[in-house]
């Protein structure tokens, strides 16, 4: 890598990777709908929001959170709402991830896991949104994506 002063750093590495959507789905119920896996990076089960890639190439990001949504955990949202978009890891990443608020989510059918998130073990978790802040706060969820779509969401919904 070519530093703009033009110093030249050897052996970094750049991951090129597609884009990210994020959901904050809560349902008519007031609850949050996460997911609970495991994450090979850090080698330990996460608590986050659903999220993934965009297919194709194609996918537009509003898309992408809807279909993920349903994916991992069967529900859809009655309304979206944009949270705006993150630079999950500048140095290391190319990525950004838009994050979304989904509100009035119902119950539309089962997860739809591709063959890593079933060995993964996504287990679909409700918290009352009332939860919300003291979850982030305590480190309950920790993942820097979702991390930041919550409290984005909560600055929409004013919690």
């Amino acid at each position: 890598v070519q530093l703009p002063d033009g110093r030249t750093v050897d052996d970094y590495f750049v991951s090129v990777r597609p884009d990210v959507a994020i959901m904050v789905p809560i349902d008519r119920d007031g609850q949050m709908i996460l997911v609970r896996q495991y994450k090979h990076g850090i080698g330990s089960i996460c608590l986050e929001f659903p999220a993934g890639t965009f297919q194709d190439g194609r996918e537009s990001a509003e898309a992408a959170a809807r279909r993920e949504l349903m994916e991992e955990t069967g529900y859809r949202p009655g309304r979206m709402q944009p949270l705006g978009v993150a630079i999950e890891d500048a140095t290391r990443n190319s990525n950004r991830v838009h994050m979304f608020l989904a509100l009035d989510c119902e119950r539309a059918g089962e997860q739809a896991l591709d063959e890593n998130e079933q060995s993964s073990g996504v287990e679909v978790v409700h918290l009352p949104l009332a939860t919300l802040r003291e979850t982030l706060n305590i480190g309950a969820i920790a993942a820097m994506s979702s991390l930041v779509a919550g409290y984005r969401a909560l600055d929409r919904i004013g919690g």
